[in-house]
Protein backbone atom coordinates (compact mmCIF):
# COMPACT_ATOMS: atom_id res chain seq x y z
CA UNK A 1 0.00 0.00 0.00
CA UNK A 2 1.10 3.49 -0.93
CA UNK A 3 2.02 5.97 1.99
CA UNK A 4 -0.62 8.99 0.84
CA UNK A 5 1.47 12.06 1.66
CA UNK A 6 -1.70 14.39 0.95
CA UNK A 7 -3.48 12.88 3.55
CA UNK A 8 -0.84 14.28 6.38
CA UNK A 9 -0.40 17.76 4.48
CA UNK A 10 -2.66 18.76 1.66
CA UNK A 11 -0.52 21.89 1.35
CA UNK A 12 2.81 19.87 0.34
CA UNK A 13 3.93 20.48 -3.08
CA UNK A 14 7.00 18.51 -3.47
CA UNK A 15 8.46 14.77 -1.85
CA UNK A 16 10.93 12.43 -2.76
CA UNK A 17 10.41 8.78 -2.76
CA UNK A 18 11.65 5.10 -3.75
CA UNK A 19 9.76 3.66 -7.30
CA UNK A 20 8.42 0.14 -6.03
CA UNK A 21 7.37 -1.27 -9.52
CA UNK A 22 7.38 -0.13 -13.05
CA UNK A 23 4.36 -0.80 -15.10
CA UNK A 24 3.13 -0.64 -18.18
CA UNK A 25 -0.71 0.22 -19.07
CA UNK A 26 -2.48 0.81 -22.09
CA UNK A 27 1.08 1.03 -23.72
CA UNK A 28 1.94 4.12 -21.50
CA UNK A 29 5.00 3.41 -18.64
CA UNK A 30 3.83 4.23 -15.32
CA UNK A 31 5.15 3.50 -11.82
CA UNK A 32 4.34 2.66 -8.33
CA UNK A 33 5.92 4.33 -5.41
CA UNK A 34 6.37 3.86 -1.79
CA UNK A 35 4.96 7.13 -0.84
CA UNK A 36 3.15 9.88 -2.75
CA UNK A 37 1.58 13.15 -2.81
CA UNK A 38 -0.81 12.31 -5.78
CA UNK A 39 -4.01 12.08 -5.25
CA UNK A 40 -5.36 9.30 -7.21
CA UNK A 41 -8.95 9.86 -8.97
CA UNK A 42 -12.07 8.82 -6.34
CA UNK A 43 -14.96 9.92 -4.94
CA UNK A 44 -15.59 12.38 -7.60
CA UNK A 45 -12.79 14.21 -7.55
CA UNK A 46 -10.06 13.97 -10.37
CA UNK A 47 -6.40 12.90 -10.31
CA UNK A 48 -3.78 15.23 -9.81
CA UNK A 49 -1.37 16.17 -11.98
CA UNK A 50 2.13 17.25 -11.79
CA UNK A 51 6.31 15.75 -12.55
CA UNK A 52 8.29 13.07 -11.57
CA UNK A 53 11.45 13.65 -12.25
CA UNK A 54 10.42 16.20 -14.43
CA UNK A 55 8.24 14.07 -16.28
CA UNK A 56 4.89 14.96 -16.75
CA UNK A 57 2.11 12.72 -14.98
CA UNK A 58 -1.00 12.35 -17.08
CA UNK A 59 -3.10 9.65 -14.54
CA UNK A 60 -3.52 8.56 -11.33
CA UNK A 61 -5.16 5.55 -9.63
CA UNK A 62 -5.35 3.51 -7.15
CA UNK A 63 -5.65 -0.25 -7.96
CA UNK A 64 -7.12 -3.27 -6.15
CA UNK A 65 -3.83 -3.34 -3.47
CA UNK A 66 -4.44 0.22 -2.77
CA UNK A 67 -0.96 0.90 -4.27
CA UNK A 68 -1.38 4.46 -6.26
CA UNK A 69 -0.49 4.33 -9.49
CA UNK A 70 1.19 7.12 -11.59
CA UNK A 71 1.18 7.02 -15.79
CA UNK A 72 3.33 9.17 -17.59
CA UNK A 73 4.13 10.79 -20.29
CA UNK A 74 7.61 8.46 -20.62
CA UNK A 75 9.45 6.50 -18.86
CA UNK A 76 11.55 7.74 -15.53
CA UNK A 77 14.82 5.62 -14.74
CA UNK A 78 16.25 5.47 -11.79
CA UNK A 79 15.30 3.71 -8.38
CA UNK A 80 14.07 6.91 -6.80
CA UNK A 81 11.77 10.27 -8.00
CA UNK A 82 11.66 14.12 -7.01
CA UNK A 83 7.91 14.70 -7.35
CA UNK A 84 6.18 17.87 -7.73
CA UNK A 85 2.20 18.71 -8.09
CA UNK A 86 0.64 21.18 -9.98
CA UNK A 87 -0.65 23.32 -6.66
CA UNK A 88 -2.99 25.74 -8.97
CA UNK A 89 -4.85 22.10 -10.08
CA UNK A 90 -4.62 20.82 -6.30
CA UNK A 91 -5.89 24.03 -4.58
CA UNK A 92 -8.77 24.35 -7.16
CA UNK A 93 -9.80 20.98 -6.08
CA UNK A 94 -9.61 21.64 -2.36
CA UNK A 95 -12.03 24.81 -2.97
CA UNK A 96 -14.58 22.98 -5.44
CA UNK A 97 -14.70 19.86 -2.94
CA UNK A 98 -14.70 21.54 0.66
CA UNK A 99 -17.59 23.81 -1.37
CA UNK A 100 -19.44 20.45 -1.91
CA UNK A 101 -19.17 19.42 2.05
CA UNK A 102 -20.75 23.15 2.62
CA UNK A 103 -23.47 22.31 0.08
CA UNK A 104 -24.36 18.89 0.64
CA UNK A 105 -25.50 19.86 4.17
CA UNK A 106 -26.68 23.11 3.96
CA UNK A 107 -29.33 21.26 1.42
CA UNK A 108 -29.81 19.31 4.55
CA UNK A 109 -30.43 21.67 6.28
CA UNK A 110 -32.84 24.34 3.99
CA UNK A 111 -34.75 21.33 2.36
CA UNK A 112 -33.66 18.23 4.02
CA UNK A 113 -32.56 17.17 0.32
CA UNK A 114 -29.56 14.25 0.36
CA UNK A 115 -26.68 14.46 -1.35
CA UNK A 116 -26.16 11.26 -3.96
CA UNK A 117 -23.28 11.77 -5.51
CA UNK A 118 -21.09 14.27 -6.95
CA UNK A 119 -18.81 15.26 -9.66
CA UNK A 120 -15.60 17.38 -10.10
CA UNK A 121 -15.17 18.24 -13.69
CA UNK A 122 -12.24 20.77 -15.41
CA UNK A 123 -14.88 23.86 -15.88
CA UNK A 124 -17.52 23.06 -13.13
CA UNK A 125 -18.88 20.87 -10.27
CA UNK A 126 -21.87 18.81 -10.28
CA UNK A 127 -23.74 17.87 -7.05
CA UNK A 128 -27.42 15.28 -7.43
CA UNK A 129 -29.43 15.45 -4.63
CA UNK A 130 -32.44 12.92 -3.67
CA UNK A 131 -35.18 15.93 -4.24
CA UNK A 132 -36.50 17.27 -7.27
CA UNK A 133 -38.38 20.61 -8.18
CA UNK A 134 -36.24 22.48 -6.07
CA UNK A 135 -37.04 26.30 -6.45
CA UNK A 136 -35.14 29.43 -7.35
CA UNK A 137 -35.65 30.56 -3.51
CA UNK A 138 -34.57 27.20 -1.70
CA UNK A 139 -31.61 27.23 -3.92
CA UNK A 140 -30.96 31.02 -2.95
CA UNK A 141 -31.40 30.17 0.84
CA UNK A 142 -28.90 26.86 0.09
CA UNK A 143 -25.94 29.58 -1.52
CA UNK A 144 -27.03 31.85 1.02
CA UNK A 145 -25.85 29.97 4.37
CA UNK A 146 -23.18 27.95 2.33
CA UNK A 147 -21.77 31.45 1.83
CA UNK A 148 -21.96 32.65 5.79
CA UNK A 149 -20.24 29.62 6.39
CA UNK A 150 -17.10 30.86 4.42
CA UNK A 151 -17.40 33.81 5.24
CA UNK A 152 -16.81 33.11 9.07
CA UNK A 153 -13.88 30.71 8.19
CA UNK A 154 -14.60 28.25 10.04
CA UNK A 155 -11.87 25.51 10.71
CA UNK A 156 -11.77 22.05 8.77
CA UNK A 157 -10.68 19.38 10.26
CA UNK A 158 -9.65 16.01 9.54
CA UNK A 159 -10.03 12.26 11.49
CA UNK A 160 -8.57 9.16 11.37
CA UNK A 161 -11.15 6.82 12.90
CA UNK A 162 -12.00 3.18 13.71
CA UNK A 163 -15.63 1.87 12.55
CA UNK A 164 -15.83 1.93 16.48
CA UNK A 165 -15.56 5.33 17.03
CA UNK A 166 -18.03 6.64 14.26
CA UNK A 167 -20.98 7.37 16.72
CA UNK A 168 -18.70 10.39 18.16
CA UNK A 169 -19.30 12.01 15.07
CA UNK A 170 -22.67 12.92 13.47
CA UNK A 171 -21.55 11.79 10.03
CA UNK A 172 -24.44 13.02 6.96
CA UNK A 173 -23.64 9.48 5.33
CA UNK A 174 -21.85 5.73 5.79
CA UNK A 175 -18.48 5.65 4.91
CA UNK A 176 -17.70 3.43 2.12
CA UNK A 177 -14.35 1.66 3.94
CA UNK A 178 -14.51 -0.68 7.03
CA UNK A 179 -11.06 0.65 8.16
CA UNK A 180 -8.92 3.97 8.49
CA UNK A 181 -11.93 5.99 7.86
CA UNK A 182 -11.24 9.56 7.41
CA UNK A 183 -13.74 12.09 8.94
CA UNK A 184 -14.00 15.56 7.37
CA UNK A 185 -15.84 17.96 9.59
CA UNK A 186 -16.36 21.35 8.98
CA UNK A 187 -16.46 23.06 12.50
CA UNK A 188 -20.02 22.68 13.93
CA UNK A 189 -21.58 22.40 10.35
CA UNK A 190 -20.60 19.08 8.60
CA UNK A 191 -19.10 15.74 9.26
CA UNK A 192 -18.42 13.81 6.30
CA UNK A 193 -16.40 10.88 5.55
CA UNK A 194 -14.18 11.53 2.76
CA UNK A 195 -10.43 10.60 1.11
CA UNK A 196 -10.40 13.92 -0.84
CA UNK A 197 -8.32 16.44 -0.35
CA UNK A 198 -9.70 20.06 0.96
CA UNK A 199 -8.86 23.49 2.38
CA UNK A 200 -8.00 23.79 6.00
CA UNK A 201 -10.57 26.63 6.88
CA UNK A 202 -13.54 27.53 5.07
CA UNK A 203 -12.59 31.62 3.84
CA UNK A 204 -10.00 29.38 1.40
CA UNK A 205 -13.26 28.68 -0.86
CA UNK A 206 -13.57 32.10 -0.99
CA UNK A 207 -16.84 32.92 -3.08
CA UNK A 208 -19.49 29.59 -3.62
CA UNK A 209 -21.95 30.08 -6.71
CA UNK A 210 -24.95 27.70 -7.79
CA UNK A 211 -25.17 28.29 -11.75
CA UNK A 212 -28.73 26.31 -11.85
CA UNK A 213 -29.99 23.85 -10.79
CA UNK A 214 -32.38 21.06 -13.29
CA UNK A 215 -34.47 17.99 -12.25
CA UNK A 216 -32.54 14.68 -12.94
CA UNK A 217 -32.93 10.76 -12.17
CA UNK A 218 -36.10 11.79 -9.82
CA UNK A 219 -34.01 14.33 -7.58
CA UNK A 220 -31.88 17.23 -8.85
CA UNK A 221 -28.69 17.91 -10.22
CA UNK A 222 -27.12 21.10 -9.16
CA UNK A 223 -24.14 23.27 -10.96
CA UNK A 224 -21.90 24.92 -9.11
CA UNK A 225 -18.35 26.95 -8.72
CA UNK A 226 -16.19 27.89 -6.38
CA UNK A 227 -13.16 29.69 -5.63
CA UNK A 228 -11.26 31.12 -8.20
CA UNK A 229 -13.80 29.33 -10.80
CA UNK A 230 -16.79 31.35 -9.37
CA UNK A 231 -14.50 34.38 -9.59
CA UNK A 232 -13.73 33.89 -13.16
CA UNK A 233 -17.42 33.14 -13.92
CA UNK A 234 -18.03 36.46 -12.43
CA UNK A 235 -15.65 38.48 -14.15
CA UNK A 236 -16.71 36.87 -17.11
CA UNK A 237 -20.25 37.82 -16.91
CA UNK A 238 -19.77 41.36 -15.77
CA UNK A 239 -17.76 41.88 -18.80
CA UNK A 240 -20.81 40.68 -20.92
CA UNK A 241 -23.08 42.75 -18.75
CA UNK A 242 -20.93 45.78 -19.69
CA UNK A 243 -20.68 44.74 -23.53
CA UNK A 244 -24.72 44.36 -23.25
CA UNK A 245 -25.02 48.00 -21.46
CA UNK A 246 -22.41 49.58 -23.62
CA UNK A 247 -24.05 48.63 -27.00
CA UNK A 248 -27.53 50.12 -25.97
CA UNK A 249 -26.09 52.84 -24.07
CA UNK A 250 -27.90 51.67 -20.79
CA UNK A 251 -26.14 51.54 -17.11
CA UNK A 252 -26.61 48.35 -15.72
CA UNK A 253 -29.21 48.77 -13.36
CA UNK A 254 -31.72 50.00 -16.15
CA UNK A 255 -30.88 47.45 -18.38
CA UNK A 256 -33.84 44.89 -17.53
CA UNK A 257 -36.34 47.62 -18.88
CA UNK A 258 -34.67 48.43 -21.54
CA UNK A 259 -34.37 45.21 -22.95
CA UNK A 260 -37.81 44.65 -22.08
CA UNK A 261 -38.57 47.62 -24.22
CA UNK A 262 -36.37 45.96 -27.12
CA UNK A 263 -38.28 42.77 -26.84
CA UNK A 264 -41.85 44.91 -27.03
CA UNK A 265 -40.58 46.54 -30.07
CA UNK A 266 -39.52 43.34 -31.35
CA UNK A 267 -42.52 41.79 -30.93
CA UNK A 268 -44.64 44.38 -32.57
CA UNK A 269 -41.97 44.54 -35.36
CA UNK A 270 -42.85 40.99 -35.92
CA UNK A 271 -46.57 41.13 -35.98
CA UNK A 272 -46.25 44.07 -38.73
CA UNK A 273 -43.62 42.22 -40.33
CA UNK A 274 -46.19 38.70 -41.01
CA UNK A 275 -48.58 41.15 -41.57
CA UNK A 276 -47.17 42.69 -44.48
CA UNK A 277 -45.62 39.12 -45.31
CA UNK A 278 -49.28 37.61 -45.56
CA UNK A 279 -50.28 41.01 -47.62
CA UNK A 280 -47.44 40.34 -50.00
CA UNK A 281 -47.82 36.37 -50.64
CA UNK A 282 -51.53 37.44 -51.13
CA UNK A 283 -50.44 39.65 -54.10
CA UNK A 284 -48.00 37.07 -55.62
CA UNK A 285 -50.55 34.75 -55.49
CA UNK A 286 -52.88 36.69 -57.62
CA UNK A 287 -50.04 37.31 -60.00
CA UNK A 288 -49.32 33.95 -60.40
CA UNK A 289 -52.85 32.85 -60.94
CA UNK A 290 -53.35 35.44 -63.51
CA UNK A 291 -50.11 33.98 -65.24
CA UNK A 292 -51.19 30.74 -65.03
CA UNK A 293 -51.34 28.37 -68.17
CA UNK A 294 -53.86 25.87 -69.07
CA UNK A 295 -53.04 22.31 -69.80
CA UNK A 296 -56.83 21.02 -70.91
CA UNK A 297 -59.12 21.87 -67.71
CA UNK A 298 -55.93 21.85 -65.17
CA UNK A 299 -54.62 25.32 -64.54
CA UNK A 300 -50.33 25.11 -64.40
CA UNK A 301 -48.49 27.14 -62.57
CA UNK A 302 -45.13 27.15 -62.62
CA UNK A 303 -42.10 29.76 -61.08
CA UNK A 304 -38.24 29.52 -60.10
CA UNK A 305 -37.88 31.42 -57.25
CA UNK A 306 -34.48 32.93 -55.36
CA UNK A 307 -33.30 32.89 -52.00
CA UNK A 308 -36.93 32.49 -50.76
CA UNK A 309 -38.23 30.93 -47.46
CA UNK A 310 -39.56 27.25 -48.28
CA UNK A 311 -42.26 27.77 -45.39
CA UNK A 312 -43.19 31.02 -47.70
CA UNK A 313 -43.27 28.91 -50.67
CA UNK A 314 -45.74 26.41 -49.20
CA UNK A 315 -47.63 29.58 -47.87
CA UNK A 316 -48.08 30.73 -51.18
CA UNK A 317 -48.97 27.33 -52.77
CA UNK A 318 -51.47 26.94 -50.83
CA UNK A 319 -53.12 30.37 -51.41
CA UNK A 320 -53.18 29.80 -54.85
CA UNK A 321 -54.91 26.50 -54.40
CA UNK A 322 -57.44 27.91 -52.32
CA UNK A 323 -58.22 30.33 -55.22
CA UNK A 324 -58.19 28.66 -57.94
CA UNK A 325 -59.36 24.84 -58.41
CA UNK A 326 -58.03 22.11 -60.46
CA UNK A 327 -54.24 23.47 -60.79
CA UNK A 328 -51.29 22.01 -60.32
CA UNK A 329 -47.88 24.31 -58.79
CA UNK A 330 -44.72 23.24 -59.97
CA UNK A 331 -42.31 25.73 -58.20
CA UNK A 332 -38.18 25.56 -58.41
CA UNK A 333 -36.42 27.49 -56.09
CA UNK A 334 -31.90 28.14 -55.65
CA UNK A 335 -30.97 28.76 -52.15
CA UNK A 336 -27.32 28.64 -50.77
CA UNK A 337 -25.89 26.54 -53.99
CA UNK A 338 -28.38 24.12 -54.25
CA UNK A 339 -31.54 23.27 -56.21
CA UNK A 340 -35.14 22.74 -54.45
CA UNK A 341 -38.85 21.47 -55.85
CA UNK A 342 -41.68 21.94 -54.50
CA UNK A 343 -45.29 20.39 -56.20
CA UNK A 344 -48.60 20.57 -55.11
CA UNK A 345 -52.11 19.82 -56.37
CA UNK A 346 -55.87 20.51 -55.77
CA UNK A 347 -57.94 17.78 -53.83
CA UNK A 348 -60.17 16.69 -57.19
CA UNK A 349 -57.48 16.15 -59.13
CA UNK A 350 -56.47 12.13 -59.12
CA UNK A 351 -52.74 12.10 -60.86
CA UNK A 352 -49.14 11.79 -58.03
CA UNK A 353 -47.20 14.25 -57.89
CA UNK A 354 -44.79 12.25 -55.95
CA UNK A 355 -44.07 10.71 -59.27
CA UNK A 356 -44.06 13.28 -60.90
CA UNK A 357 -41.35 14.73 -58.44
CA UNK A 358 -38.98 11.02 -58.31
CA UNK A 359 -38.52 12.04 -62.27
CA UNK A 360 -37.78 15.90 -61.66
CA UNK A 361 -35.30 14.83 -58.70
CA UNK A 362 -33.12 12.62 -61.55
CA UNK A 363 -32.72 15.66 -63.67
CA UNK A 364 -31.27 18.10 -60.66
CA UNK A 365 -29.04 14.96 -59.65
CA UNK A 366 -30.88 14.79 -56.33
CA UNK A 367 -33.91 12.93 -54.72
CA UNK A 368 -37.81 13.40 -53.02
CA UNK A 369 -40.85 12.31 -52.80
CA UNK A 370 -44.13 12.78 -50.80
CA UNK A 371 -47.97 12.31 -50.95
CA UNK A 372 -50.10 11.99 -54.08
CA UNK A 373 -51.05 15.37 -53.50
CA UNK A 374 -47.89 17.03 -52.23
CA UNK A 375 -43.89 16.69 -52.89
CA UNK A 376 -40.62 17.95 -52.31
CA UNK A 377 -37.37 17.09 -53.25
CA UNK A 378 -34.03 18.86 -54.16
CA UNK A 379 -30.67 17.94 -55.81
CA UNK A 380 -27.18 19.95 -56.61
CA UNK A 381 -27.62 21.06 -60.80
CA UNK A 382 -29.40 23.84 -60.19
CA UNK A 383 -28.73 24.99 -63.43
CA UNK A 384 -31.30 21.95 -64.35
CA UNK A 385 -34.20 23.75 -62.43
CA UNK A 386 -36.04 24.43 -65.17
CA UNK A 387 -35.48 21.34 -67.52
CA UNK A 388 -37.00 19.74 -64.23
CA UNK A 389 -39.92 21.78 -64.29
CA UNK A 390 -40.25 21.22 -67.72
CA UNK A 391 -39.79 17.41 -67.01
CA UNK A 392 -42.84 17.13 -64.48
CA UNK A 393 -44.66 19.44 -66.89
CA UNK A 394 -44.50 16.95 -69.26
CA UNK A 395 -45.97 14.14 -67.21
CA UNK A 396 -49.23 15.92 -66.51
CA UNK A 397 -52.01 13.84 -68.40
CA UNK A 398 -53.01 16.06 -71.26
CA UNK A 399 -56.64 16.44 -72.73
Amino acid sequence: MTVKLYLEDQYRQNFSSKVIEQTEIDGKPGVVLEQTLFYPTSGGQPHDTGTLNEVPVIDVFEDEGRRVVHLLKEPVEGSAVEGRINWQRRFDHMQQHTGQHLLSQAFIKICHAETLSFHLGDASATLDVNQAGLSSETIAFVEDLASRIIYENREVRCHMVAKSELDRYPVRKPPSVEEDIRIVEIKDFDYSPCGGTHCSRTGEIGIIKIRRSENYKGGSRIHFLCGFRALKDFQNKSAIIKQIGDSLSSGEDDLPQNIQKIQDELKRLRWEHNRLKKQFLNYESRALISACRKLGNINVVEKIFEDRDPQDLKILAQSVLENLPNTVILFGSKAQGKASLLFLRSEELSFDMGQLMQAACVIIRGRGGGRPQQAQGGGSAVDKLEEALGCAGSLLPRP
